[in-house]
Parts: structure tokens; C-alpha cells; sequence
């Protein structure tokens, strides 16, 4: 995996923390965070944590395993993803589409942004 990539796994991984983060467990929550977002080694996770080096890898690796079964279940980053793709594509052709079609669009996308907690 070269850096670029590196780097898209890793912003896909913060977007499925984003969504689905508060249904890991407690532990799981807190490994994954200092070790995804706060770049901390599995040594550091584990003094933070009080639990040995393998039990930081064990609880960072359920944390992703179960984050992307609930986005193979469910669906949410891969929408988002969607939506965020609309989005472009409204804001580039906006002057040559339909007055309805850009207010009904603009409507979707607001319900996204207010189910999602973003600011409209």
C-alpha cells in the first residue's frame, strides 16, 4: 500500500469511526481513537490503556473489523459518499440543470446535512 493509499484508508476509516463510532464498545472506542486519530503506537495505546501490547492491537483490530461489518450492513459511508458525489456534480453543472431538479437536490442534500449534524 503506497502512501496515497495509506491515506484514503485512513480518511475512510475516520468517516466510518464518524457514523458508526458510538457503537463500538468503550475500550474499543478509546484504542481506536488513540490509535487512528491520535497516531499513538500499540505500546503507547497499551500503557494509556493498562492492558498489554497485544490486547491494544486485539481491541484497535475488533474496532475496525467492527466498523466495517456495520458498513457492509448497513450502508451509511458508502451513501454519504454518494451524496457528497451529487453534491459535486450539482455544484459543477448547477447553472445548466433544471431550476426543479437543483431545488429538489438541494432539498435531499439538506436532509443529509441536518440527519448527519453538519451545518446547513
Amino acid at each position: 500500500m503506497n502512501d496515497q493509499e495509506r491515506l484514503a484508508a485512513r480518511v475512510q476509516n475516520a468517516a466510518l469511526f464518524d457514523i458508526y463510532g458510538a457503537l463500538l464498545t468503550r475500550r474499543q472506542r478509546e484504542a481506536y481513537v488513540l490509535h487512528e486519530l491520535e497516531d499513538l503506537s500499540l505500546g503507547e495505546i497499551a500503557e494509556e490503556l493498562g492492558v498489554s501490547r497485544q490486547g491494544a492491537h486485539d481491541l484497535v483490530h475488533r474496532a475496525r473489523e467492527h466498523l466495517l461489518r456495520m458498513e457492509e450492513a448497513v450502508g451509511a459511508g458508502a451513501m454519504e459518499r454518494s451524496l457528497e458525489e451529487a453534491e459535486s456534480l450539482m455544484a459543477a453543472y448547477a447553472g445548466s440543470l433544471p431550476g426543479e431538479f437543483v431545488r429538489r437536490m438541494d432539498a435531499v442534500l439538506e436532509r443529509r446535512d441536518k440527519w448527519s449534524g453538519r451545518d446547513v
